[in-house]
């Protein structure tokens, strides 16, 4: 998707945009997130999924060239906000840019319908939602257990969260796309604080009603 429709977009960055890559500043864990069910199951060992994946996760450093040129898919994304904004807003748009045809409307309608859905997820420990290949809205806030564990949007949008609060989405109801990068990183499973208030305006601005349900709504 990044070559037809010009994104600065990399998984595998070549050495051309070396200076332009900011250097990722860790989470500063606090009480809150070092309690949490997550983290708590993370340091007890053993070979549960939750465990694994900490354990494993400290050894992509992501300042490093090495990290830059690798291709890992779930984590080597290597964009900004615009670059996630405009990979999705085919997906808002019925499957088209002006210039660009990628996707059908069945093949993008079909990306926006939960698919799967989890009381809870086997290795982040809470319920979550899923279309193929996508986040959908989340809302965990009333679980004593998680912190920053929710990612509010409507009920139509679809995308995913990254590591430490970035977030990118499609909402083909009121032909929207999203993106959100920082390199200070959050704590958290999904959105914390900065991102979701971003999301949060945006909607508002559109009128929509309020998120009480769960979900962003007109």
């Amino acid at each position: 998707m990044a070559e037809p429709l010009g994104l600065e977009f990399w998984i595998g960055a070549p050495s051309s945009v070396d200076s332009r890559i900011s250097p990722m500043i860790a989470a500063e864990p606090d009480e809150a997130w070092m309690n949490t069910r997550f983290v708590q199951t993370a340091l007890a060992g053993g070979e549960t999924p939750t465990h694994l994946f900490l354990r494993d996760f400290p050894l992509m450093d992501p300042n490093k060239t090495e990290c830059h040129r690798a291709e890992i898919g779930s984590a080597g994304g290597i964009t900004n906000g615009l670059g996630l904004a405009l990979m999705y807003e085919p997906l808002a748009m019925g499957g088209k840019t002006s210039s660009h045809s990628l996707l059908s409307p069945d093949a993008v309608q079909n990306m926006s319908r939960v698919s799967a859905a989890s009381h809870e997820d086997a290795t982040l420990l809470i319920p979550t939602r899923f279309s193929q290949g996508f986040m959908k809205t989340i809302d965990n806030r009333a679980r004593e257990d998680a912190v920053n564990s929710s990612l509010i949007i409507s009920d139509a949008a679809f995308g995913h969260v990254g590591a430490g609060g970035s977030v990118g989405f499609a909402d083909p109801d009121c032909a929207m796309s999203f993106g959100y990068a920082m390199n200070r990183m959050g704590t958290g499973i999904l959105m914390n604080e900065r991102g979701q208030n971003l999301i949060d305006a945006v909607y508002e601005s559109l009128s929509y009603r309020g998120d009480k349900s769960g979900a962003w709504s007109k």
